[in-house]
C-alpha cells in the first residue's frame, strides 16, 4: 500500500507540472485511453484549474471503439495489434483531428492477469504523445500486477507527457 501512496504523490506532483507548463504556454491536452480506463485523464483533472488545459478524454477500450471514435485503420489493429506502436500513433493522430487539442497523449497496453490472444507480454504497454510539430512513442514492459501496471502506466504517461511540453 505503501508503493501506491508513493505513486499517487508523484503523480499529483507531475501533473501539478504539466497545468503549470501548459497554462505557461497555453496548451491544450487531451487522453487517449485504453487499457488505463480514463486514469490519466483523472489524474490530470484531479487538481483545481485543470480545466485551463485539459480539453477531453476519449476511453477506447475496445478495438471497434477505436476504429469508431478514432479513426483507427481496422487494418493496422489487425497487422499489428492493438498494443503496438503503430495503433498509439493513429490513436495520437485521431484524437487530436477530433479534439483540435495541441498535444495528445495515447496509451495501450495488457495490464494482466492474462495476456490477449497476441504474443504480447503481460505488461507491455504503448505510449504515444503528439503535437503539430512533432511527436514521440515509447514502450514500456512492466512487471507489476494489474493494477501496479495501469499505475505505472499512468505515471510514466503523465512523466513523458511533462518532458514533452515542456520542448513544445
Amino acid at each position: 500500500m505503501q508503493k501506491f501512496k508513493e505513486s499517487r504523490e508523484e503523480i499529483a506532483r507531475i501533473v501539478e507540472q504539466v497545468k503549470i507548463v501548459a497554462i505557461s504556454k497555453d496548451i491544450t491536452i487531451s487522453t487517449a485511453e485504453s487499457c488505463t480506463g480514463g486514469k490519466l485523464a483523472e489524474s490530470l483533472t484531479s487538481i483545481p484549474g485543470s480545466s485551463n488545459f485539459f480539453d477531453s478524454s476519449i476511453i477506447v477500450y475496445s478495438n471497434s471503439s477505436k476504429v469508431k471514435l478514432l479513426g483507427i485503420s481496422q487494418e493496422t489493429i489487425n497487422n499489428y495489434g492493438a498494443v503496438s506502436e503503430k495503433v498509439v500513433q493513429e490513436m495520437t493522430i485521431g484524437l487530436l483531428e477530433r479534439t483540435g487539442s495541441d498535444v495528445g497523449i495515447a496509451i495501450s497496453g495488457i495490464m494482466g492477469p492474462d495476456a490477449d490472444d497476441t504474443e504480447k507480454d503481460i505488461g507491455t504497454v504503448w505510449l504515444s504523445i503528439r503535437s503539430k510539430r512533432k511527436h514521440l512513442t515509447k514502450m514500456l514492459k512492466l512487471k507489476g500486477d494489474r493494477e501496479s501496471n495501469r499505475q505505472l502506466s499512468v505515471l510514466n504517461g503523465l512523466t513523458y507527457l511533462s518532458d514533452f511540453i515542456d520542448g513544445v
